[in-house]
């Protein structure tokens, strides 16, 4: 009797060391082991160094690597945001984590500009949940030096030697314009198509700008109109215009115009629904149509083969 109850004490004792190991080992697992990126002295690379946190709320880790993005690293590496850049502002908004500077961050030069996005941006990506991360100035669509506006970016948009993009890559594309009508959308077939080092999105919607290549299909996008970004997050495709494409007049019905995008962007996998934006606004309306709301497939004005 007595050797059976010294038994179950030990099993009980051992149970209780296994629970106490693994609570350890729970605690290990909430720390994230992270790297941050510096600048190097002589400001022409990327450096790493070792970082932990305990901190899994993405908000709340963002505001906690933008801090260590503009301090100084250990040695001589130096922060990956200049001293006199100033971080205005961060959001969160469905896995796109959205960080705005001052007019300061135009200041750089472009050798610096690229290693300081380059290093917010791989620095963030760690981040899980996040996709994207995207940069404003004092609130404006950031521009680049060669006077295009900066998409939304992740860590496909970097390798190692900074600068260099990732390899073009050719694609089926699906786009849709008007008949010469006006009536009605038709099917336009790219094949085998090459993209460059734009997102598919980015291609979609600059090709619906440009216009089509081939007789019997018409333009409905003014060329005045300027993409500010494209993004696609939780199978939502976030796409903003400057506020040409409110005031740009289009030779179709506004309904027709809608559903060019929409339905060009629809054709990629992994998109189910399109929102559209002015200067990040979608307060507004384009025609009679609201933009306050995401968009779906309408292939009922698409004309029938």
């Amino acid at each position: 009797m007595k050797k059976g109850r010294l038994f179950l004490n030990m099993v009980i004792c051992i149970l209780l060391l296994i629970c106490c190991v693994g609570c350890k080992s729970g605690d290990v697992d909430e720390q994230s082991d992270m790297n941050v990126y510096y600048v190097s002295e002589d400001s022409v690379k990327l450096v790493t160094q070792p970082y932990n946190t305990q901190n899994t709320e993405k908000e709340k880790l963002v505001n906690e690597l933008l801090d260590r993005l503009t301090t100084a690293g250990e040695g001589t590496n130096k922060s990956a945001i200049p001293k006199e850049v100033a971080v205005l502002g961060y959001s969160v908004v469905d896995r796109i984590a959205k960080i705005d500077f001052d007019e300061k961050y135009y200041e750089m030069n472009s050798k610096r500009e690229l290693l300081c996005r380059a290093a917010v941006v791989l620095t963030l990506m760690q981040i899980d949940g996040l996709e994207y991360v995207t940069f404003t100035i004092n609130g404006h669509p950031c521009v680049e030096k060669n006077g295009e506006y900066l998409n939304a970016m992740n860590e496909l948009d970097f390798v190692s030697d900074i600068g260099n993009k990732k390899v073009k890559a050719v694609a089926d594309f699906t786009l849709y314009f008007s008949n010469e009508n006006g009536t009605a959308l038709k099917e336009y077939k790219l094949k085998n198509t090459a993209y460059g080092d734009k997102t598919k999105e980015q291609f979609i919607i600059n090709q619906l700008i440009e216009g089509p290549q081939q007789e019997g299909y018409y333009k409905i996008i003014s060329p005045r109109v300027k993409l500010l970004s494209v993004v696609t997050a939780n199978n939502i495709c976030y796409v903003d215009f400057d506020e040409n494409f409110l005031t740009e007049q289009s030779p179709v019905s506004a309904k027709m115009v809608i559903y060019s995008i929409v339905n060009s962007l629809l054709e990629l996998d992994g998109i189910h629904r399109v929102q559209l934006s002015v200067k990040g606004e979608t307060s507004v309306e384009y025609g009679n149509i609201s933009l306050s709301h995401p968009f779906m497939r309408n292939l009922d004005i698409v004309e029938i083969k």
